[in-house]
């Protein structure tokens, strides 16, 4: 018996090394690709330890990198906070007044899964005659599209855990619905409102097609710039290494976070209305 409860903790200790090296392994390959020269790069079978080394990609994607990582962090910064500040009191009123049934807040989660492309040539459209066409705001709107009903029906979730008996015990005590919003659901729900605001950013952070199409020379973000490392062919080293610098404030932020993941992630925040 012994025996076999260290073979089976052995090979558990195994499949999950397994597994880190398999997650770990296309970013050690990004950090190898953006330290190769060119010609190394292209060398195949390729070489899993670096042959020569350059700084030439790092330098082009810093020279590239401040005005699309300030757009991005401003965008995606406002995106998620207007979707959480909207989100929190609209999924409090599906929540506590079942307002629209049981069927709007799967309505409203649908337009989640509404292919980019569907609204990109009605926005772009309605922003060109509006002369809105490589902005922030042109971007933010769009995305919100997207991430503002995720936020209803993820923060929607975390409310229904909340025991309706405390919001009646405040309000017997004289609180207000606002004030039971401030003063009880919202500190309840931080971690649940963590977990939404993250997804949100990630999503805004990473979107390429609507911010391809909406913005030009001014607007544009990350994942917009990394795209435009081609040439005679793609400079792999120039796109692994703008990756890279992308991956970096997600992981902060993500880091800083991770306290009240755990918790949101654990309260049932899929539960459907």
């Amino acid at each position: 018996m012994r025996l076999s409860k260290r073979f089976l903790e052995a090979l558990k200790v195994i499949i999950v090394a397994f597994v880190i090296l398999v997650c770990l392994f296309p970013i050690y390959w990004m950090i190898v690709t953006s330290l190769e020269p060119w010609e190394v790069v292209l060398t195949w079978p390729p070489p899993f330890i670096p042959l020569g080394f350059t700084t030439e990609y790092w330098d082009m994607a810093f020279s590239k990198l401040f005005l699309p990582l300030s757009n991005s962090l401003i965008i995606s910064g406002l995106t998620m906070l207007i979707s959480v500040i909207i989100g929190l009191p609209s999924a409090y009123s599906f929540a506590r007044f079942k307002i629209g049934g049981t069927q709007i807040t799967f309505w409203i989660l649908s337009l989640k899964f509404l292919p980019g492309i569907v609204p990109a040539v009605a926005f772009y459209i309605l922003f060109s005659s509006l002369g809105l066409l490589d902005t922030q705001f042109a971007v933010i709107i769009t995305h919100l599209v997207i991430t503002l009903p995720f936020a209803i029906w993820m923060l929607k979730a975390f409310i229904e855990k909340i025991p309706l008996e405390i919001e009646e015990a405040a309000m017997l005590d004289g609180c207000s619905r606002f004030s039971v919003i401030h003063k009880v659901i919202f500190p309840l729900s931080i971690p649940g409102i963590v977990v939404t605001a993250l997804f949100c950013f990630l999503w805004s952070w990473n979107e390429f097609m609507l911010a391809l199409i909406l913005t030009k020379s001014k607007a544009y973000t990350l994942p917009v710039m990394i795209a435009s490392f081609r040439g005679a062919g793609m400079i792999w080293g120039g796109i692994s290494a703008s990756a890279l610098l992308a991956i970096i404030p997600a992981l902060i932020l993500a880091v800083f976070l991770q306290k009240y993941l755990v918790t949101g992630l654990t309260m049932g925040a899929v539960k459907g209305g």
